[in-house]
């Protein structure tokens, strides 16, 4: 009997994901996704660069709102020199997913100036194990995940956009003078992933 269930207790654990690489410190995980506009990027692309990623979904309210306030547009124009990616892990068979020409479309008709990245098997979302959009990640130069969390400390939305701490914002400032960010790590906010 003991036998049986330690067997069984090892079997679930293998039947567990793990999904190493998504911790502050943790080399990040490669991808190689195509751009709502049909352009191919990969991490490796951006070697030696700082590297934004932002997992949003344009049918998300909180994904839309920070799209509506310009909240992300205006961080990557500030950033400039940072690489700025959106990924969108959605699942096509869900209700919330939007056709990578009507995302574009959005896209375009909101400003977003950064390319935004289709994962529809999810794998990279799972990867980084990113829970929701938005769900941000700031990669440094050595290609190590230097933040993970929030963009900003107002998930309601209720703060005017100059009384919030924009984490992601503080993190890139830090980045440039070869600080580490603090906070490092915050919990993210806003819709849950549909993978």
């Amino acid at each position: 009997m003991r036998k049986t269930l330690l067997s069984l207790a090892i079997l679930s654990l293998a039947a567990v994901p793990t999904f190493a690489g998504n911790a502050v410190g943790d080399t990040a995980p490669t991808f190689k996704l195509t751009a709502m506009d049909g352009k191919t990027y990969s991490l490796a692309d951006f070697k030696g660069k700082t590297v934004v990623l932002e997992w949003s979904n344009p049918n998300c309210p909180v994904s839309a709102r920070h799209t509506r306030e310009k909240t992300m547009i205006e961080l990557s124009k500030q950033h400039g020199e940072v690489v700025w990616l959106g990924i969108n892990s959605t699942n096509p068979n869900s209700g919330d997913y939007m056709k990578p020409a009507e995302e574009l479309a959005w896209n375009q008709k909101n400003g977003i100036n950064y390319a935004v990245l289709a994962d529809p098997t999810g794998a990279t979302g799972h990867a980084y194990g990113a829970r929701t959009t938005p769900h941000m990640f700031i990669i440094d130069k050595d290609g190590k995940i230097a933040y993970n969390g929030a963009i900003d400390d107002d998930p309601p939305g209720r703060k005017a956009k100059a009384e919030r701490v924009s984490y992601v914002g503080h993190g890139l400032d830090a980045e440039k003078t070869g600080k580490t960010p603090d906070p490092a790590t915050t919990h993210p906010y806003g819709c849950s992933v549909k993978y």
